[in-house]
Parts: C-alpha cells; structure tokens; sequence
C-alpha cells in the first residue's frame, strides 16, 4: 500500500511592521514579588601571595583537538585502505607533506602485510584506542594515538601547526 502525500501552498504570511504593533502594556499583578535589580558589591580580593605565580594547566585548545580528530579519522582510512596515502597531503603543510604522505603509506603497506599473514575472510580494521594531546605552545599541537589491530597494538604519533589560519600536519610517525 502507498502513501499518497499531498502537497498544499502556503499561504502568504509577512510578519508586521514595528510600526503597526499595538503597544503592549503589562501591569504586575498586585501580589507579585518585586525582584531586586540592584548590582552586587564586588568581593573583596584576596591578598596577593607570595612565592612563583601558578602554571598554566596544559591541554590543547578546541580547535587544536578538532584538526587533530580530523586528521587522524583520515589517518585510520588511509590504513584501512579506504583512502589512498596521498589524501593526507590536502592536511599537511606543503614542505613536509612527502614526508607525511610516506608515513601514511608506510603505515598502509604495513597493515596490508599484517593482513595478509593472518588470511582470514575479514581481517580486523584499525581501530583508535586512546588520543593524549598536548599544545606545547600557542600554534602547535602533537599527540599520540593508540591504535590497534587485530590482536597488534601500536601508535601513531603526528605534529600539526597553525599556518594561515589552518592546521596543517607537519609530522607523522608510525612506531
């Protein structure tokens, strides 16, 4: 049995001028709570402490982590064959990408060869286990990735910088 969908026209429909709304009065119910809009006095400040001033608590920024998961989603395709090494050169920055783009290779042939020493019908694609990042400075992001495979666990370390408001890969490791 089909549906049938009808389709109706809409009709027209322009919201109104500011000029042509009516004003709308409110008047507050007689036994309604006022509220207090008054501003706060500040707190008092703490007395300034004496000794090294406090670090600043490593991670890396939103972007930072968002380029490095892009960058390592492709990563994993391009190990699992579903991409070819020569897409990580589009995320990379253009004088270290033969070096990243060798790396991604590298790594593909690696995991073929693993492949096909197992010879099973479905061999077990790469997989991420765990993403540690850090943001050495402003601009510069590196991180290590578990990855694992099959029964084989190994790691995928990579740098990626700034440049031009981008980030771009500028090392990539397979150990």
């Amino acid at each position: 049995m089909r549906t049938t969908i009808h389709l109706r026209p809409l009709p027209r429909y322009e919201p109104p001028f500011d000029d042509e709304l009516a004003p709308q009065v409110w008047s507050p119910p007689r036994q309604q709570l006022a509220l207090d809009w008054s501003t706060p006095t500040p707190a008092p400040s703490p007395p300034p402490r004496s000794g090294p001033p406090a670090a600043e608590v490593p991670g890396a920024s939103g972007d930072a982590k968002l380029a490095v998961r892009r960058f390592v989603h492709l990563s994993v395709e391009v190990l699992n064959g579903f991409r070819p090494a020569g897409h990580l050169r589009r995320l990379s920055l253009p004088s270290h990408a033969a070096d990243v783009v060798a790396a991604g290779l590298a790594g593909a042939q690696w995991v073929g060869q693993l492949r096909r020493a197992k010879r099973t019908r479905r061999p077990a694609p790469v997989a991420v286990l765990k993403v540690h990042l850090c943001e050495p400075r402003a601009g510069a992001v590196e991180a290590a990735v578990v990855l694992v495979t099959g029964e084989r666990t190994w790691a995928l370390a990579l740098r990626m910088e700034l440049h031009q408001q981008a980030w771009v890969a500028t090392a990539l490791r397979l150990i």
